[in-house]
């Protein structure tokens, strides 16, 4: 595996995890102890927009600490770039264990929704919606532990104990709750259908290709 220098100690590889609205995600390595984080590489010289979408995913993420959530490490912003570093999912994405017109184990299908389910049931504790779960941005610790990944489309709906309803159609359009399309929704059902979705692709290998987002 080739790598370059990046940060003192650590090394940045050739390895892509990943790829996302604003950049892409590689691998870095400590020089000494050779320990894996997940970096996301922001360009803001390509995306203008970023900024405030960035900030809104990191403050929220910074929140979180649970075992079922990738861990927030920290950033490093420059003129033109920011880095944030994350966990390092050895497994890979859930998408790549889902055999086309297959599926996978239903035994398997059954311990990765209840851990999905356990890290979806936190966030909504904290007030927090993710809005875009798919197996795309459901990632598999080196331990076989699934842990949801990519706030960039979370927010908060209840703040200080009062409920906001959601009115952003965002998300990828195969695990949409019908009710996003259409007007004004509740938060928590709308991630509950996803997670639905996500067993049945899990359990029947039925799944759209398209990793397309629709905001």
């Amino acid at each position: 595996m080739q790598a370059t220098a990046f940060v003192e100690d650590w090394l940045c590889s050739n390895t892509i995890l990943g790829e996302g609205a604003y950049g892409e995600v590689r691998l870095l390595i400590h020089r000494t102890t050779e320990e894996k984080i997940a970096c996301k590489i922001i360009n803001h010289a390509k995306y203008k927009n970023a900024s405030t979408n960035i900030n809104r995913e990191v403050v929220i993420h910074k929140m979180l600490d649970h075992e079922n959530i990738i861990k927030y490490y920290g950033r490093r912003q420059e003129p033109f770039k920011e880095y944030i570093f994350l966990e390092y999912a050895a497994g890979g994405e859930l998408f790549q264990l889902i055999e086309p017109d297959v599926g996978m184990p239903s035994c398997d299908a059954q311990k990765y929704t209840k851990q999905l389910l356990c890290g979806l049931k936190y966030l909504h504790n904290l007030g927090i919606t993710h809005r875009d779960i798919k197996p795309e941005n459901l990632l598999i610790s080196h331990d076989g532990e699934l842990k949801i990944s990519d706030f960039g489309m979370a927010t908060m709906f209840r703040f200080k104990g009062k409920e906001r309803l959601m009115d952003k159609k965002c998300g990828t359009k195969p695990y949409l709750a019908p009710e996003v399309l259409r007007e004004p929704y509740k938060a928590q059902p709308a991630d509950l259908w996803s997670c639905g979705v996500v067993l049945v692709a899990m359990l029947t290998g039925v799944y759209c290709p398209n990793r397309g987002g629709i905001s």
